[in-house]
């Protein structure tokens, strides 16, 4: 023992002894406290480890990976042959490649299986148009296959051109041309030019508005058939004898493919997934139009039309054929005791088709999921839609499962799509939804979806609900130019280019970002589970004025068209893939939502401005206004701001704190369903975003009340279409108000005082 401390033993006070040995074991404990608690023990780690963003290190090692070459040879195997949904090709080859694929190199992969009524043309029997003599002779017979332009598209596989879900029927009326098809162009004519339409059948052009809603209208008119064409005024830019496969307008022989059906899901099924336990409408009380319909290249449409008796129609209404366009109805002479005759021999049939899932699991939160969709299936090869898609999410997932080799792992789980047939009415997304509806519903933070990677070279095409719209600008000012000539302009990014060719309306600064109708798969995500989305690609010159990508559902939609004339080096591919990825290694990895409420509530003051401009005199002569509606929106600005500056402070250490946000920011969205769906309409629940009434394709802000204003004046029950009015004006401003409750802090709704 030390001589010092024995002296100090001896010559002290023996009674203090008890007190200093109490304080002695008091400041060591206290000194194995502070050395404790100086250094986190190893199991409290991952609270530091969670309160950091990801690394931006694997952003950069993300675009590195991400390889043109790889997406090339992906579109190669995806396009090569036509893979129509419910075919061997698409669900036995594509659809086991792909979960083999994922099973292989993510963390795991799985397929569903659903049963569900698609439909066909007949091979053996094709469909066709003719002109029939009053002594029953045909004659002018349209194409009943498109001609072969180039050596990749000669497959025996190929199905010939028809309209999903057309009833079969031999049917003949005299000759009517309706332009675009939509409800003022059925309006025109009987209105305007008193005619009547029953018997009658249809011709009218691809564009404007969704092929359904063209045959929709005409069955209502009273049509009794439809033939659907591309006027090259809609697929053609320049001469008509630069066409595929010397360029990439749409040649006369080209036929648009496409389904009929206006709403979405499983046409047996309505509401409910198509699985074993299912039960199956009859075919006679699903709502699948009543009368045969068939498209026809603009070749065999000049054929028809350029015989047609009648006034000359509108300036508007007139295409690119070298002809005298005539309403009709009926032929001129010689032709004028013939009819137009249409045989259509599609059928339905119960198919199955399935889904493929792939997922990554979060290291902190693998009960929250942000989903990337894709649909896989196609109406021949799809070289465009869907498969450039395709082909730019399997290298996304390739490039994905490098980084996880190398160390990363994503907060939140990760969860890749790929849908089935799609192209009927977005059946397999919304079967999924429907079966797993209760699980996705609370946990994902958005779908982030691209149909197919361009239908163009010119620039980024956005769509997405307002609360994603600056994480999209962020996003794409990290993505390298594909265009040499941009970058040499000083336009380095995808954002730069965005930004010059496509400036928001509302504020020059930034890119336009459209909004959300229907026609993909984000549809069900967003209508009916209320989940934030967002749709992209790279599109072509906005100046050119045409209705799609040219070759939009005809055969000529293949690699040769792909690689050859719209991306060389694959380019734009790797951008949209570089974009994606980094959308969702944001929502992924960063520890706060970049969720922006504030976007959200300056979008709904907008809407409210502009329906005031619209309507507002006209609903002040029946004694309403939108008093309510903007209140609400006052209240939701209130809230947004709240939510923005309590996002901004977060305890990132605390992961209660974390997750309160975090939810009350992803459920925002669905604070905006209305069970009672829009209009009434269960299919569309979005209270501020939903399909327009009569384009399935088109957005329709505050969409109930838009529906309710439609043509009002000539209703002959005024009342009840006012009284409508008022009622879905209440409905706004409920949804609004409600919505600003759920991002207000927790305590409020009990009085509580907030605690920033």
């Amino acid at each position: 023992m030390n001589s010092c401390f024995i002296l100090v033993l001896i010559t002290m006070n023996w009674k203090k002894i008890p007190g200093l040995i109490t304080l002695a074991v008091a400041s060591l404990g206290i000194g194995i406290l502070i050395g404790h608690f100086s250094i986190i023990p190893p199991q409290l780690s991952w609270l530091k480890k969670m309160s950091k963003d990801g690394d931006p290190v694997y952003s950069q090692q993300l675009h590195q990976e991400i390889q043109a070459e790889e997406i090339r040879k992906n579109l190669q195997f995806f396009s090569k042959r036509p893979h129509i949904a419910g075919s061997l090709q698409e669900e036995e080859v594509l659809a086991k490649y792909i979960h083999s694929t994922w099973k292989s190199s993510l963390d795991g992969s799985k397929i569903y299986n659903f049963t569900v009524l698609l439909s066909y043309p007949n091979a053996s029997d094709p469909n066709y148009v003719a002109i029939l003599s009053d002594d029953g002779t045909e004659s002018d017979i349209s194409d009943k296959v498109e001609k072969i332009l180039s050596p990749d598209q000669n497959d025996s596989s190929v199905v010939n051109p028809f309209n999903a879900y057309s009833p079969p029927g031999i049917i003949a009326g005299d000759p009517v041309y309706v332009n675009y098809g939509t409800v003022e162009d059925f309006q025109y004519l009987t209105r305007n030019l008193s005619m009547n339409l029953t018997g009658t059948v249809a011709i009218a052009r691809y564009g404007k508005i969704f092929r359904g809603d063209k045959v929709n209208n005409g069955e209502r008119f009273g049509c009794i058939g439809m033939i659907l064409y591309s006027d090259p005024a809609d697929y053609v830019v320049g001469s008509l004898d630069r066409v595929y496969p010397v360029d990439w307008w749409l040649p006369g022989t080209g036929a648009q493919r496409g389904t009929l059906f206006t709403n979405y899901g499983d046409p047996q099924t309505p509401f409910y997934p198509s699985t074993n336990s299912a039960f199956f409408l009859e075919q006679k009380d699903m709502k699948l139009s009543k009368i045969p319909v068939t498209p026809i290249g603009y070749d065999n449409a000049v054929t028809y039309l350029s015989k047609m008796s009648g006034l000359e129609v509108p300036s508007a209404w007139k295409g690119r054929m070298n002809m005298t366009y005539r309403v009709g109805p009926g032929f001129a002479s010689p032709y004028e005791k013939s009819k137009i005759k249409l045989y259509v021999k599609t059928y339905n049939v119960q198919k199955t088709i399935r889904n493929v899932f792939g997922f990554i699991e979060g290291q902190y939160e693998p009960d929250r999921y942000v989903i990337l969709g894709n649909h896989r299936d196609a109406w021949v090869f799809g070289a465009i839609d869907p498969s450039s898609g395709t082909a730019t999410m399997m290298e996304l997932s390739r490039a994905l499962s490098k980084l996880l080799q190398r160390g990363w792992r994503p907060r939140r789980s990760i969860l890749f799509c790929s849908w089935g047939a799609e192209e009927y009415g977005l059946i397999g997304s919304t079967e999924s939804v429907e079966e797993l509806g209760k699980a996705l519903g609370p946990r994902t933070v958005a779908y982030l979806n691209v149909d197919l990677s361009l239908s163009g070279n010119s620039t980024l095409s956005a769509f997405a609900t307002p609360i994603l719209h600056k994480l999209l600008h962020a996003a794409a000012k990290k993505v390298e130019n594909p265009n040499p000539c941009e970058i040499r302009a000083g336009r380095k990014t995808v954002y730069d280019t965005w930004l010059k060719n496509q400036p928001s309306p509302y504020d020059p600064n930034v890119p336009r970002v459209g909004a959300l109708g229907s026609g993909s798969d984000y549809t069900p995500f967003l209508q009916t589970l209320g989940v934030t989305a967002t749709n992209m690609r790279y599109t072509y010159d906005q100046n050119y004025s045409i209705s799609s990508y040219p070759m939009y559902h005809s055969v000529y939609e293949t690699v040769d068209l792909v690689s050859r004339l719209m991306d060389k080096g694959f380019k734009y591919h790797q951008a949209v893939s570089r974009l994606w990825g980094e959308l969702a290694l944001r929502l992924a990895d960063d520890v706060i939502l970049h969720f922006d409420c504030v976007q959200y509530a300056e979008t709904l003051q907008r809407i409210v401005n502009e329906v005031q401009r619209s309507y507002g005199s006209k609903l002040l002569e029946h004694n309403i206004t939108l008093n309510s509606v903007e209140e609400a929106v006052g209240e939701f600005l209130q809230a947004a701001k709240a939510m923005q500056s309590r996002a901004e402070i977060v305890d990132r250490e605390n992961p209660l704190e974390v997750r309160m946000i975090n939810d009350q920011l992803m459920q925002l969205e669905r604070a905006f369903i209305d069970p009672l769906g829009v209009a009434g309409n269960l299919y569309y629940r979005h209270v501020i975003y939903a399909p327009n009434q009569h384009n399935l394709y088109a957005a329709s802000s505050f969409p109930g009340l838009a529906s309710a204003m439609f043509d009002i004046e000539s209703d002959p029950n005024q009342e009840r279409r006012w009284k409508q009015v008022k009622k879905e004006i209440s409905i706004i401003a409920y949804t609004i108000a409600s919505a600003a409750r759920s991002i207000e802090d927790p305590s409020s709704i009990g009085g509580g005082s907030t605690k920033h």
